[in-house]
């Protein structure tokens, strides 16, 4: 797995010289993290690779290095300072204080003198406000969760509570608040299937009801595995491939709210099971957003990544279904990379781009009509780094090749206007947290945090500490999407 990081790091590195494509990593760093090993149910499964997999797609979404399309654009910045601090600024509200934003990275023990590479021991996390003002300070070890060092799985939008790997609860502070067995792993595959909700005294969880096979027994060091190995139940015609979902409160109150997604798929299953992610969850908006993710490659060669996705828009009071999608096939290397806006108003998802073969589509949906946001600039290959928790705000990045630059877009989601347009010079990344209650965001750019509001206004932010490549000792920069609502 320590090479498996290396390539990751390296792929990273290549992308922040402009040297190289990371579209197509996460499909060969998952399936070689996979190869050779059985499924041994819906968590355990991933004991060895998923701490793998969480890596990669971190920072596949925080780098958001894979999409390039040719546009034409009057502007030609000079730096990325001048370019967000060109136009106007936001107006940062007296609430900035009350809202808290994490910083993570990882902390690295280096190998002895003369090796190369380290070994991740935890999480390193600094909490700000959306002023800039840094206020808390703390670390959390890795577990002997097989996440490995993803040890958040999810951040209440306040910003005041996580839930970690091991279904530990823990504040702003770091201090431990309790702890929720049921919501240890609920990551697979780098999918989040645990999401706080608006009250941040709830969480919502997704479960897959599929049939597991057992654990297969240990063999002695060196025995062979059994050839061939066996086809684990829910690849068989027929098979059970429900989700449930269930709200878990602070209380240690448990609802169960729906089943949804039985009956048979109109897809194959391939090895590997499903994967359940959970986009949105609002008790105010009484709606939920659920994704099953699919393996539907049976072709046993390995070397693709077919998965697709089934959404469903729930109610939360009733557990009627809203909306419902079915399968349809995915953007390679995205699995869990799915994620809604805090309202539950929208849904981004990446899809299969057919007009641009081996790359991604995004689709950001007007939920529960499941109807596409009219985005009127349309591009063949555009990425979503966020949405707005109050539904009314998208954040588009686009690569301009032929400028040699990315453009940053804030788009009204009920028209599709640009609201406002920052041509940044280079190949760049972008990611965004969304600010709860509101259309604004935190949003970075290389080592810069801005405050963007839903009118297009930006200052930066001028936090006391390193925010660069979280991967890197020392630094600490915006957690992916699914993370932090």
């Amino acid at each position: 797995m320590d090479n498996l990081r290396a390539d990751i790091r390296g792929a990273f590195e290549r992308h922040q010289q402009g040297l190289g494509e990371i579209s197509g990593v996460g499909d060969r760093l998952l399936w070689s993290s996979f190869e050779g090993t059985p499924r041994r149910g819906l968590l355990a499964t991933a004991a060895g690779a998923a701490a793998t997999v969480v890596v990669a797609i971190a920072i596949a979404v925080a780098v958001l290095l894979a999409h390039k399309s040719v546009r034409p654009s009057p502007t030609s910045p000079a730096t990325v300072e001048e370019a967000l601090t060109s136009g106007p600024a936001a107006v940062v509200p007296a609430s900035a204080p009350r809202t808290l934003v994490w910083l993570t990275g990882y902390l690295i023990q280096p190998t002895p003198s003369g090796t190369q590479g380290g070994s991740i021991t935890g999480t390193v996390v600094d909490v700000i406000d959306a002023s800039g003002r840094v206020r808390y300070h703390f670390t959390v070890p890795s577990s002997n969760s097989p996440m490995g060092p993803n040890e958040i799985q999810s951040i209440s939008p306040d910003g005041m509570r996580a839930l970690l790997a091991d279904g530990m609860i823990i504040n702003e502070r770091g201090a431990v608040l309790g702890r929720i067995a049921s919501l240890a792993n609920t990551q697979f595959m780098g999918v989040n299937g645990t999401r706080w909700m608006a009250d941040d005294q709830h969480l919502c969880a997704a479960f897959s009801n599929e049939p597991v096979a057992s654990y297969p027994p240990t063999h002695l060091k060196g025995a062979p595995n059994a050839t061939p190995t066996p086809a684990q139940p829910y690849t068989q015609p027929g098979a059970d491939h429900s989700v449930t979902l269930k709200v878990f409160g602070l209380d240690g109150s448990v609802r169960s709210v729906a089943t949804v997604g039985a009956g048979p798929l109109t897809v194959p299953s391939g090895p590997f099971g499903d994967a359940i992610g959970v986009l949105t969850c609002n008790a105010a908006t009484d709606l939920a957003v659920v994704a099953r993710y699919h393996d539907a490659d049976v072709s046993g060669s390995n070397s693709s990544n077919n998965f697709t996705v089934s959404l469903w828009a729930i109610k939360l009071s009733t557990g009627s279904v809203l909306y419902h999608q079915p399968e349809t096939k995915m953007a390679s290397g995205r699995v869990g990379l799915f994620y809604g806006s805090q309202n539950g108003r929208l849904a981004v998802e990446f899809l299969w781009n057919s007009k641009v073969w081996g790359s991604e589509t995004d689709a950001v949906l007007q939920m529960p009509a499941g109807k596409p946001v009219p985005v009127l600039d349309a591009e063949p290959i555009p990425d979503t780094p966020g949405l707005s928790a109050d539904g009314t705000r998208i954040l588009r990045r686009l690569v301009d090749d032929a400028h040699n630059q990315t453009d940053l877009e804030l788009i009204d989601a009920s028209s599709g206007r640009i609201i406002r347009r920052v041509a940044l010079p280079g190949t760049l990344g972008a990611s965004a947290v969304a600010l709860p209650g509101s259309s604004s965001f935190i949003v970075q750019v290389q080592n810069y945090l801005a405050f963007v509001d839903g009118k297009g206004g930006i200052t930066l932010l001028h936090p006391n500490l390193n925010v660069a490549d979280a991967n890197r000792p020392g630094g600490v920069s915006l957690p992916p999407m699914p993370i932090q609502n």
